[in-house]
């Protein structure tokens, strides 16, 4: 049960899918002459990797916005726009400082993944945590297996111990401390990179100190609630008579100028962060991309 788009449908999906597709191009170019245009330094690797991943959401919506599926594509919506707000907290202050605390809890995120996997005896371990599953109970994995994911965390404690993460593996402790139960003594655990030195402990926080907590209460909340399907009644049904309804097709597109205004919106913006902070060759590209803000400007006019 799929919905028949018209022929004025699909040449609206057309233009939408090529203009996200535009963004999307025009920043990866932006990406690829910055990293051959100079030295690549640790430092720069956060907003690179951010900006990347806003660039796959904007490829793979261009993808689910051509075949009509705007639904589906509010779950990559809501990641686009996670990543969109970490660029632009990155980028808000002390980005080099922001960029380190970023890797530094990506290192200690994998190490605690590697050791619940080489460690079955340690609290929380996978195979723990699995005891009670009636499908994975007492499974493990081989100890040639074990040796790999061991050797993997020696590296990571080496990578965690060089100098230039001294200030932040001391701020991390810190955190920990700060979020430790004074009551039942359990450890406090970082759950964000943004959240050390006092940043923002969600996404909602980053939100509120961009002054862009619309974004969150519109954007965020609304695919969220789809994702996690909750908001899906509503949106899944249509008026078939005064008292009763019809379950509405895949690939309805009632939400579709909502949703790719949406999309639209953050790809341009995290394309402006990007060439406001990382460029040199900044003219080059705004003259790239006024193109499409400007077929951004004439779509949302109607």
């Amino acid at each position: 049960m799929y919905h028949n788009h018209s022929e004025e449908e699909m040449v609206n999906l057309s233009r939408l899918t090529s203009l996200t597709e535009g963004f999307t191009q025009t920043g990866l170019e932006m990406l690829e002459d910055t990293m051959n245009s100079k030295e690549i330094l640790k430092t720069d690797l956060a907003s690179f990797l951010l900006f990347r991943q806003t660039l796959e959401m904007g490829d793979a919506l261009s993808i689910l916005i051509k075949s009509g599926s705007v639904n589906a594509s509010k779950p990559l919506v809501r990641t686009l726009l996670e990543c969109y707000f970490q660029l632009a907290y990155l980028f808000n202050d002390n980005e080099k400082r922001k960029a380190l605390q970023f890797l530094y809890h990506y290192e200690r995120r994998k190490k605690e993944y590697y050791e619940n996997l080489a460690f079955p005896k340690k609290g929380g371990s996978f195979f723990e945590k699995l005891k009670k599953d009636r499908h994975l109970r007492n499974n493990d994995i081989s100890k040639e297996q074990k040796k790999i994911y061991q050797e993997n965390i020696k590296k990571i404690e080496k990578t965690l111990n060089e100098e230039g993460n001294k200030v932040i593996a001391e701020e991390y402790l810190r955190t920990e401390n700060k979020k430790t139960n004074g009551k039942t003594g359990k450890k406090g655990k970082v759950s964000y990179w943004y959240e050390l030195f006092d940043g923002p402990t969600s996404v909602e926080g980053i939100s509120i100190e961009l002054d862009e907590s619309g974004l969150y209460q519109f954007i965020y909340r609304n695919c969220s609630s789809y994702a996690h399907g909750e908001d899906i009644v509503h949106a899944n049904l249509l008026p078939y008579d005064e008292a009763s309804f019809k379950i509405s097709p895949l690939r309805d597109l009632r939400q579709l100028s909502i949703v790719t205004n949406d999309i639209l919106l953050l790809i341009e913006r995290s394309c402006m962060l990007f060439l406001k902070n990382k460029l040199d060759e900044k003219k080059l590209f705004a003259e790239k991309l006024f193109p499409f803000i400007q077929q951004k400007k004439n779509i949302q006019k109607y």
